[in-house]
């Protein structure tokens, strides 16, 4: 019975032996190794996420310049009466928010913010004035206080971000 069991260990010791040589002869420098092989797919995957960050930053440019050219006709419209004032509310918040997604900072970002509070604060000024001529309505006044809420709410929490309350 010993014997069958030495005999077991030596079959076992051999096999283990022929896993390890193939193995690394596998990983040996003159053959396709797997270091090789790691190195080149992390290079390509690099390349992949930069060729996807580019389209994606052309992208958010190409929107920048469509809704400032919307805004700019938009305003033209709103001053000889053919739009509306909310339409014109809409496209500047999406031209400030197009402007956002470009920002590579918390600074940028907070800056862009400001002047999306500035722009309700101004638009809700500008509503008031109409619900007093009688062209809004007491509704719309509302509405125009909730976005300028929201959009404070919005740069207080991101001026909050990044701040820890010491202990």
């Amino acid at each position: 019975m010993l014997r069958i069991s030495g005999t077991g260990l030596v079959f076992s010791a051999v096999i283990m032996f022929i896993f390890l040589m193939v193995f690394m002869a596998g990983m040996h420098v003159g053959n396709s190794n797997l270091a090789s092989a790691a190195d080149t797919s992390v290079q390509g995957i690099a390349e992949g996420r930069d060729r996807l960050e580019n389209e994606i930053q052309e992208l958010l440019i190409e929107r920048k310049k469509v809704l400032s050219r919307i805004v700019r006709s938009m305003k033209l419209f709103l001053e000889s009466g053919r739009a509306n004032i909310d339409e014109y509310r809409n496209a500047n918040i999406a031209l400030m928010r197009a402007e956002m997604d470009l920002c590579r900072s918390r600074d940028e970002r907070l800056e862009i913010l400001k002047k999306i509070v500035k722009f309700h604060s101004d638009y809700e000024a500008q509503v008031a004035r109409r619900a007093a001529d009688g062209r809004a309505t007491e509704m719309d006044v509302n509405k125009a206080k909730v976005a300028g809420l929201e959009a404070r709410i919005e740069l207080l929490r991101e001026s909050l971000k990044g701040q820890h309350p010491e202990r």
